[in-house]
């Protein structure tokens, strides 16, 4: 996941400690999970400070890194399109301080608070560009072998 917040852009904190409930903060230690694949899904998760490495299972012996959340990113946003239980795992790369906001709070956010809408789907939008671009690079890369 590259940084899509930049210095100019529209600080994601400051607009989280808006949600008045639903919404709790957390340190973390190197290699402490945050999430386990197969967990509910239940809760979008910031990074402030640190880093988070994402990582699937997709059989036993096999772990598979999807990307690092870096401080000013979302993760675990997957939540918010009616996937139940985690599809990965998430832990701590050093020490991190990690927001998290129930769904039913940053739906209720999305709802009431527009400049945090906007901020969300700018996010949600970078992320999924990411996504496809590493996914066809992924995919590309054993034609390209061949």
């Amino acid at each position: 996941m590259e940084p899509p917040f930049w210095a100019d852009r529209i600080d994601a904190h400051r607009l989280l400690v808006q949600v008045s409930t639903g919404r709790s903060t957390a340190s973390y230690k190197n290699n402490q999970k945050i999430f386990s694949q197969g967990e509910d899904a239940d809760f979008v998760f910031f990074v402030q400070d640190g880093s988070v490495m994402i990582t699937t299972t997709p059989r036993p012996g096999l772990e598979i890194s999807l990307g690092t959340a870096q401080k000013g990113q979302f993760f675990g946003e997957a939540c918010l399109h009616d996937v139940p239980v985690r599809m990965a795992s998430a832990t701590a790369i050093g020490d991190c301080r990690i927001t998290s906001v129930t769904k039913e709070a940053i739906l209720s956010t999305i709802y009431s608070q527009p400049k945090f809408a906007k901020m969300f789907l700018e996010y949600l939008s970078d992320h999924n560009s990411w996504v496809q671009k590493h996914l066809l690079d992924h995919l590309l890369k054993p034609i390209e072998a061949a």
